[in-house]
């Protein structure tokens, strides 16, 4: 490990993933205190969800026990400490596991998901396409953090593709690419070896940048699908479909969707999910038909219920 750093977390009790003593003493002698790192406030209260490993061993020694990892979160940790592995997202080995696991306690997504995100890696993009709509000016039922104004189902978008890429920046993944339903320029995201803060700055500059210009025009969300999977034949992309309202061509467009995504190739290689940015439930009805109907299809909500 980098810096000659023992594997933080490594020492298995009755089969549970403990802290390495290797590692506490390590870090100690380089502190100058004794201690451990374990221990969080408030810790008589259990956790609603484990996010972390300091999460994880909070609750063993809450209640006295040891519950072990899933297989897979265990293999997932240790991956998560191999010095190449690391290095593509700008972490250290020491890092990644902790500092991945502030993020997802934040946004209260259990840690056994971070298999998952490990996978982002056997995709060639993680695409996302913007509905640029002149509906996407709105407003949602959600309030600005700062003003505590509603906020446009635009704004909103803006706002959960950033949350989005803030997890990301803590994962290895090949590239992001963020595009409009009524434009043709695109965002492009790269690793580029840096650390999550700077990825994240860069990252957030460039998104508020095409966000300024604001949403115009109409719906054409099937010609967009249609040439997102032309463009990535051949390859695994991951996209993710944001969107207000009912395409251009109603029905016929709606069932045409589902078509061409029933049929497209390797689906488990391709999933697609839709993000709908509206409370209008009408208006989005189509993207939980196709998430019944389509194989690795899901739908999600954008907005504040």
């Amino acid at each position: 490990p980098t810096g000659g750093a023992p594997k933080k977390y490594n020492i298995r009790i009755n089969g549970v993933m403990k802290m390495n003593p290797e590692y506490m003493s390590w870090q100690e002698s380089r502190a100058g205190a004794a201690g451990t790192a374990t221990s969080l406030p408030n810790s008589a209260q259990a956790l609603p969800v484990v996010s972390s490993m300091v999460d994880h061993m909070q609750l063993n020694d809450d209640l006295g026990t040891n519950i072990p990892l899933s297989e897979a979160t265990d293999a997932t940790i240790e991956m998560m400490q191999d010095s190449e592995f690391c290095a593509d997202a700008g972490m250290s080995p020491n890092t990644m596991v902790d500092e991945l696991g502030s993020v997802l306690s934040k946004y209260e997504v259990p840690m056994g998901l971070m298999n998952k995100l490990m996978m982002l890696t056997e995709f060639h993009a993680l695409e996302f396409i913007i509905d640029n709509s002149g509906s996407m000016l709105c407003d949602t039922d959600s309030n600005d953090p700062i003003t505590h104004r509603p906020i446009s189902h635009w704004k909103e978008a803006q706002l959960r593709l950033k949350e989005m890429i803030k997890i990301l920046a803590y994962v290895p993944f090949n590239r992001v690419v963020v595009e409009f339903l009524n434009r043709r320029d695109q965002v492009i995201l790269t690793r580029q070896g840096w650390a999550p803060a700077l990825f994240i700055q860069d990252a957030n500059c460039k998104i508020d940048a095409v966000f300024a210009r604001g949403p115009a025009g109409t719906t054409p969300a099937l010609e967009k699908l249609q040439e997102s999977l032309i463009r990535g034949q051949g390859r695994s992309i991951a996209c993710y479909f944001f969107g207000d309202g009912t395409p251009n061509g109603g029905e016929g467009a709606k069932k045409e969707i589902v078509n061409i995504l029933m049929h497209r190739q390797d689906p488990a290689g391709n999933p697609i999910t839709f993000i709908s940015c509206t409370n209008e439930d009408d208006q989005v009805e189509w993207m939980k038909e196709a998430e019944e109907l389509v194989p690795y299809c899901s739908k999600s909500d954008d907005f504040k219920a």
